[in-house]
């Protein structure tokens, strides 16, 4: 029997940029507090698993790549693994308690990129759902009109 094996780095290279801390740094072009003497620093708040969602118009709005949460209304000295702690302690990530991506044991990645993934097919199956809702909601409201065109024909018929 042969035995197939798996490639995992091209699994891990096929994960959304923001998987990994680089990735999510890379997102921060317009966060307002990137001063070392502030505490939520485009790094401090990577390392916290976040990534910036805003764009000029709402600069400090983020989201954990883990468990979504999305937070805004930062300011300068705030922590950002004690806020993302207080606002979603059951967030996998901040469980696991490892800032550093490195420190990760290889059952810990593969716990986060399972969470991941479940999540972001959780997602696409609720955007699935809502787009189906609105198709039946619009096909509801034209069975009415089906139907007396159907009438109509048949008494033409007769």
């Amino acid at each position: 029997m042969k035995q197939e094996s798996i490639n995992t780095s091209l699994i891990l290279e096929n994960l959304n940029p923001t998987f990994w801390k680089k990735g999510r740094l890379e997102t921060f072009g317009h966060w307002p507090y990137k001063s070392e003497s502030h505490r939520c620093t485009p790094e401090n708040m990577a390392s916290a698993g976040f990534f910036a969602v805003g764009e000029k118009d709402e600069p400090d709005l983020v989201e954990c790549f883990i468990c979504s949460k999305q937070l805004d209304g930062w300011e300068p000295d705030d922590d950002p693994w004690q806020e993302h702690k207080k606002h979603q302690p059951n967030c996998l990530y901040i469980k696991l308690n490892k800032s550093d991506e490195g420190s990760l044991t290889i059952k810990e990645l593969f716990q986060l990129m399972q969470h991941y993934y479940a999540r972001n097919k959780n997602l696409e199956f609720e955007k699935l759902i809502g787009t189906l809702k609105e198709e039946w909601k619009t096909s509801a409201s034209e069975i009415p009109h089906i139907y007396e065109e159907m009438k109509s024909r048949q008494k033409s018929i007769d």
